[in-house]
């Protein structure tokens, strides 16, 4: 009865509580934001139930369990009445059973509240299913609960002991990154980029993990997923009920820790105090000097305090451990010879911008409210001290503090670095780390105002962690904030590279950093002004405006509006929503176009004109249309998908324009119909500018160290373009569309093309042209373009070049203007060219598997149509690698500067530049002309290359060690996803396309044997290689049926038209 009366107080005090009520708001949202911003309609509802209550509770739970603790457990400290309340007739056990069962009733019914608000979203997109009902409370009963438990008693053993705020922030705030890093390293589902790095750790941790992540995950890759848990599930849950049991005993055995501390001597009675005397001195008024003293005594004090000695040792420790534990990365089974670019890059773009924002907020809350916690807000607000000096000591107190953290991340990255062995450059340490601490200190000055002005520090510090939602997680995005000014005092700086530095984004640093630097400023004035020597005390100029202020806000502001002004116009569509609603205009505009006849683009004159310093391009176009419809066309609709218009626009006939500048449309009407088989010019000009309030992205961009245009979505098109429709359901509703209704490519493609098309997007009919351009860059540079080098020659100081296609290439173009150096070398009749920044053994492998993939290709499959190819090196913005016809991009960090690790069976340079090279095949010979079909032609065929040539060249052990490789990544992919899996032909997941394919084509190449699948290859290419019709994924699988027996066509079946996974994770496809 007494412990019922004891949970009922506690009850009513936690309902006073503003930071409960804080949490009961917070959490839900939360669970909202997490549940809402996974989309599909394929999808597994109960595995991505499940992966959603992973993720609320580690990422939630320990902060919150950490953040309640110290009103629930503390409160008697926190008010010193805890000699009072030990004087009740209340028994210690009950009085912590009482409060250790309110925590966790409290973090266990929020939790609750989370996954009640994840259910219901689900359940809106799925409908209502009892058996998510029933994983919910499963979930609940045995995930949650432990938890909750366990971090409840963790929390009074801690509170008995050391009876300290700080301790329990810094413990849970620990556990909550410890945990995230482990996660990290265990291949969480719901971390990016998180792969399972060490078994031992990954077996570990299904035992240790206090949420049981870890023993579920590891059932994910079962087919279908176990969901429920197995033995070692149940025994760790058992194991942290336990432990939550022994740690609540632990508390009642505890006794609090005292500190040693000696009390003074008085010193009255002292012979010397007799003939003492004092005399009255007046004080000099110097703000400089109490600026100095205020700054002086704050860093001082701060520096004492133990929990903040701690955290610089640890956060040297963790950055030197970070720095070393990846310096050499490039990829797996890859490493670096590391530089200090490398290094800082490890760090300065992710650990310390968001750890050193937690500290920073940590920092400014102590300096703002140790006044008010060591009882002397009321003396200083009575001394002679004005607003203004006691913000700014402050400030330069904190900054002092922010600069002391960049220095011991120098010592701690330059620490690893001489371990490392890696090449040192002072000179990029106060580059990076100077833009980090300007950006930390800019995010201190707007938390120190948000202290100023409050009068309560609980709100103030939602107000920061406000400002840290927005700033580090989706939730900006999710209320549809996309915008780069919600990275608050922040840029959208990129990291730097290798390649060229911080070529990709240095123009956009200062812009922003101005900016909020002008508003940092004028509201530091205005809490200067508004405030009274403290947040606690009100003032009477509070919310009132004077000259100066409203001049230094109205800077701010116009600077703000002038900056938003400049970005929105260099790229208008910059949200996802705005983004959506041009597809949806597009289509609702001009959706009846899809039925009307139009002529095709046969060949384009190009005269572009590249100028890097200036960032520029200028295109002048000549098309020349076809009509090859049996019908007249009597009109053109002409347009583009960029923030560039299409200027000049006209054509060789009689002819009027409409125009659409809100979407870049043009309608043009013939004065005579362009009759079948008649031809008519285009012209039409564009202007291509570098954003310089943007980072510089593929795909177009001219910078002085690498430009490059690509046609789409640059260049105009013919035509509706079913390429620009909105294909996500939900988004379709929501502008009022109609559902597509696309059936997968294995039921499109049923029949062969020979047949009538049962769908309209199964229509096939390749987009090829011929070209000739004439591309003109600085001098010093190469200007690049696809086909035949025809001539170059300089002119008015500028290098030019002419181009020539052989024959009719895939309307996929680009230009480039390149420095660096060039190596080339002719191979048959085909001219390969590398442009590198410098060559080493690295280029001289690419072009090896060139030559291997050109060799091989031409003997057993299609000769190259091409004269010229050529392989360039890219900077670390985009993937890997990427093909265009006759062009191949591959990543310089990956491809020119890494070496194979000393445990890798294979060298990833070599096998990607043997599967960019087989795109000139698969993806811009076939696999392309049906919009309607996956990429299983380009991406899987690719990988069969692969295996093939990394065996030829290296042997059968480095190709099993692919294989190996690829088992794995697939195996983690496969426990990440939430989708439910298709046939390999209907994939679109990376992981499908990539690894699935690979062992497949393993287990066909040991089966079949490469002769039957070249043969199919062959006569895919017989039937379908251009002018003919397009091949489809379904085209080869029915010509491998064709070259083999019934038994062996039940094969080919299980492994391209099932869904069946177990063949290819339990190691099946080893010979």
């Amino acid at each position: 009865m007494l412990l019922l009366k004891l949970l009922h107080n506690e009850w009513r005090y936690l309902q006073r509580q503003p930071l409960l009520w804080l949490a009961l708001i917070l959490l839900p949202l939360a669970a909202y934001i997490f549940a809402s911003g996974i989309a599909g309609i394929d999808t597994i509802a109960d595995k991505r139930l499940q992966a959603l209550h992973m993720t609320l509770l580690m990422f939630y739970l320990p902060l919150l369990c950490g953040a309640l603790a110290p009103v629930v457990l503390l409160r008697d400290h926190n008010h010193n009445m805890t000699e009072l309340i030990h004087s009740t007739p209340v028994p210690l056990a009950q009085r912590l059973l009482a409060r250790a069962g309110s925590l966790f009733l409290l973090c266990a019914g929020l939790m609750l509240t989370g996954f009640i608000v994840i259910y219901c979203q689900l359940s809106l997109q799925f409908g209502f299913q009892s058996s998510l009902l029933l994983l919910g409370l499963w979930d609940f009963a045995l995930m949650a609960l432990p938890a909750c438990a366990f971090y409840a008693t963790l929390a009074t053993c801690l509170a008995q002991r050391f009876s300290g705020n700080v301790v329990l922030y810094a413990v849970f705030a620990s556990l909550w990154l410890v945990y995230l890093v482990l996660a990290s390293l265990n291949g969480a589902p719901m971390l990016a980029s998180s792969t399972i790095r060490y078994d031992w750790l990954f077996n570990a941790m299904r035992l240790l993990d206090p949420f049981g992540n870890t023993s579920l995950i590891a059932l994910y890759q079962l087919t279908p997923a176990q969901l429920y848990g197995d033995s070692i599930f149940y025994l760790n849950r058992l194991c942290y009920c336990l432990l939550a049991g022994g740690l609540f005993y632990l508390s009642l055995r505890l006794k609090p820790y005292q500190h040693s501390v000696k009390p003074l001597l008085d010193d009255n009675g002292h012979k010397l105090a007799a003939t003492l005397s004092y005399q009255a001195v007046t004080p000099l008024h110097s703000n400089v000097r109490q600026l100095w003293q205020l700054t002086r005594t704050a860093v001082i004090t701060l520096l004492k305090q133990r929990l903040n000695q701690l955290i610089l040792l640890g956060w040297t420790l963790l950055l030197g451990s970070e720095v070393l534990s990846g310096i050499n990365y490039a990829e797996p089974l890859a490493v670096l010879n590391a530089t200090s670019l490398d290094a800082l890059n490890r760090i300065a773009w992710d650990v310390v911008p968001f750890v050193g924002s937690l500290l920073t907020l940590l920092w400014s809350y102590q300096l703002s409210w140790r006044n008010r916690y060591s009882g002397m807000a009321e003396l200083i607000a009575a001394a002679p001290v004005r607003s203004g000096v006691l913000l700014a000591g402050n400030m330069l107190a904190l900054t002092a503090l922010i600069l002391l953290l960049m220095l011991l991340s120098a010592l701690a990255c330059l620490a690893a670095e001489w371990q490392a062995n890696s090449e040192i450059n002072l000179s990029l340490y106060p580059e990076l780390l100077g833009q980090v601490a300007l950006s930390l200190a800019l995010l201190g000055a707007l938390f120190s105002v948000l202290h100023a002005i409050c009068r309560a520090p609980l709100t103030a510090t939602a107000g920061c962690i406000s400002i840290l939602l927005l700033k580090f997680t989706p939730l900006s995005s999710k209320l549809g904030l996309s915008h780069p000014l919600w990275n608050i005092a922040g840029s959208p700086l990129q990291a730097a590279d290798a390649f060229w530095g911080f070529e990709q984004s240095q123009s956009v640093f200062w812009p922003f950093m101005t900016s909020w630097l002008l508003l940092t400023i004028s509201l530091l004035w205005l809490a200067a002004r508004w405030s009274h020597r403290s947040g606690s005390f009100s003032n009477a100029k509070r919310w009132t405006l004077d000259l100066s202020s409203s001049a230094l806000l109205a800077l701010a502001i116009f600077s703000g509006v002038h900056l938003h002004l400049n970005i929105s116009a260099e790229r208008p569509l910059s949200s996802a929503y705005l983004r959506a609603k041009w597809r949806a205009d597009y289509e609702q505009r001009y959706a009846s176009w899809a039925t009307l006849v139009q002529p095709t683009i046969s060949h384009i004159d190009a005269q572009v004109d590249i100028y890097p310093q200036q960032g520029e391009a200028v295109f002048a176009l000549d098309y020349t249309l076809q009509n090859r419809t049996a019908e007249p066309v009597s009109k053109l609709l002409v347009g583009n998908y960029s923030a560039t218009a299409i200027t000049g626009l006209q054509l060789s006939v009689p002819h009027s324009i409409e125009a659409d500048k809100q979407l870049g449309q043009y309608v043009l009407t013939l004065t005579q119909p362009l009759a079948p088989g008649g031809t008519v010019q285009m012209q039409s000009k564009l202007r291509f500018k570098q954003p310089g309030y943007w980072p510089a992205q593929l795909p177009q961009l001219v910078k002085p160290s690498f430009s490059y245009l690509r046609s789409i979505p640059l260049l105009p098109t013919l035509g509706f373009q079913t390429e620009y429709q909105l294909r996500n359901t939900e988004l379709r509703q929501q502008h009022g569309l109609a559902a597509l209704a696309l059936a997968k490519p294995s039921q499109l493609f049923t029949t062969a093309q020979s047949t009538a098309p049962v769908h309209p997007a199964a229509i096939a009919e390749y987009d090829w042209v011929s070209l000739h351009s004439v591309v003109s860059t600085d001098s010093g540079q190469t200007p690049l373009a696809q086909g035949e080098l025809l001539r170059q020659w300089q002119q008015h100081g500028r290098q030019y070049a002419e181009y020539q296609s052989r024959g009719p290439i895939r309307n996929a173009l680009a230009w480039y203007s390149l420095s660096g150096q060039t190596l080339s070398r002719q191979h048959g009749a085909t001219r390969l060219t590398l442009y590198i920044p410098l060559i080493n053994a690295a280029a001289e492998l690419n072009m090896q598997a060139m030559q291997d993939t050109l060799d091989w290709m031409t003997q057993h499959i299609a000769p190259y149509r091409g004269k010229q190819l050529s392989l360039l090196a890219m900077p670390d913005i985009g993937a890997t690698g990427y093909a265009l016809p006759q062009l191949i991009m591959i990543n310089h960090r990956v491809g020119f500067r890494a070496n194979p690790a000393a445990d890798a069976g294979f060298d990833q340079r070599y096998r990607r530049a043997v599967h960019e090279t087989a795109h000139q095949w698969f993806g811009h010979d076939i696999g392309n002309g049906v919009l309607a079909d996956s990429a299983f032609l380009i991406e899987a065929l690719a990988k069969y290359i692969e295996l093939v040539l990394i065996e030829q060249r290296y042997g059968s052990t480095a190709m099993q060690a692919l294989v190996n490789y690829e088992r794995e990544r697939f195996a983690l992919a496969v426990r990440r996803s939430t989708e439910q899996t298709p046939a390999l032909v209907d994939a679109t997941a990376n992981h499908d396309l990539y690894s699935r394919a690979t062992l497949v084509f393993a287990i066909l190449r040991q089966q079949l044997g490469d002769a039957v699948i070249s043969q199919a290859l062959r006569q895919l290419w017989q039937q379908h290689g251009y002018p003919k019709t397009p091949a489809t994924s379904m085209d080869f699988v029915r010509a491998l049926q064709a070259q083999i027996s019934p038994h062996q066509q039940q094969l080919v079946t299980d492994l391209f038209l099932s869904t069946e996974l177990s063949p290819l994770l339990d190691g099946s496809s080893e010979p």
